[in-house]
């Protein structure tokens, strides 16, 4: 009979196992310590945190049309984008020189060949510093998928080199 008593004792406990406890927790008398007073909560209203707003100018050298094109979508998303801003005033930003040029002159419209060089810059009268290069082929086709790629590589780099911008 002890042996039945046992086992039902353990089956109650495995089944509530909170309930066993919960009159000694909401007393504070768990275990003969007192209960600690609650701790200090943060407010539940959200906090301004620092605004990620990079200033960017976009520089295009080359008459090629791929190379067009993919300047103008990258000020388009540039323009769109919460993270950054075009920016054309004499003041600290990020400068994007793209340098484009048909692949083969002799099959125009074929594919490019860029190269981009990230660079900060004080103002116009001060020495640019080079941040990063990038140098590719590219077809009509990938201009979009490379836009994205540039963007993103442009956001990163202004997030390691943000304290420039200050």
């Amino acid at each position: 009979m002890k042996h039945i008593l046992h086992i039902c004792v353990f089956v109650l406990v495995l089944a509530f196992p909170g309930s066993v406890f919960a009159s000694d927790a909401a007393t504070g008398a768990v275990s003969g310590k007192t209960q600690q007073p609650p701790a200090k909560t943060q407010p539940d209203t959200p906090a301004k945190g620092e605004s990620r707003n990079t200033a960017v100018a976009v520089i295009h050298e080359g008459v090629d049309s791929i190379g067009a094109r993919l300047s103008t979508r990258l000020k388009e998303k540039f323009n769109a984008s919460n993270l950054f801003r075009l920016e054309e005033k004499d003041q600290p930003k990020m400068r994007l020189l793209l340098t484009t040029m048909e692949e083969f002159p002799s099959r125009p419209g074929l594919g490019s060949v860029y190269s981009v060089t990230w660079a900060f810059s004080q103002s116009e009268g001060h020495l640019a510093f080079l941040l990063a290069r990038d140098v590719g082929v590219l077809t009509m086709e990938e201009v979009d998928a490379l836009t994205d790629s540039l963007l993103a590589r442009t956001d990163g780099i202004g997030v390691k080199y943000g304290y420039l911008f200050k």
